[in-house]
């Protein structure tokens, strides 16, 4: 799988300077629009038909999804996220053979709880 990181609920500033930042790693990156949200993971990703699942969450705030890392490629895209002033309000996720069946906003609602927990929240 190529090296790819999808953003979620960035405006396009932000989601240049997430760009400039990950792309020296050698990852692909692309801000996927609000309207695409309705489509699964792996269909985004181009692992899997194009599958679109209506009347899903929504992701309510920012957050990537990183797919095809491997040894020490996730510390480095956070380093790199961090040093362009990206804060902790991002979610992070890693691309899974069962998140992959996932809408974006159904991801984002796991993760966001899981957030909450580890938290204490």
């Amino acid at each position: 799988m190529k090296k790819t990181v999808l953003l979620f609920g960035f405006g396009s500033e932000e989601a240049a300077a997430a760009k400039r930042a990950i792309l020296p790693i050698g990852a692909a990156v692309r801000a996927v629009p609000d309207e695409e949200q309705s489509r699964t993971l792996g269909s985004l990703l181009g692992l899997a038909e194009d599958e679109i699942r209506n009347g899903t969450p929504s992701v309510e705030g920012k957050m990537l999804l990183m797919a095809g890392f491997i040894g020490n490629d996730t510390d480095r895209l956070l380093a790199a996220m961090r040093k362009a002033g990206f804060q902790r309000d991002v979610l992070k996720a890693v691309a899974t053979p069962t998140n992959i069946g996932w809408t974006p906003g159904e991801l984002w609602n796991e993760i966001h709880r899981e957030h909450l927990t580890m938290s204490g929240r």
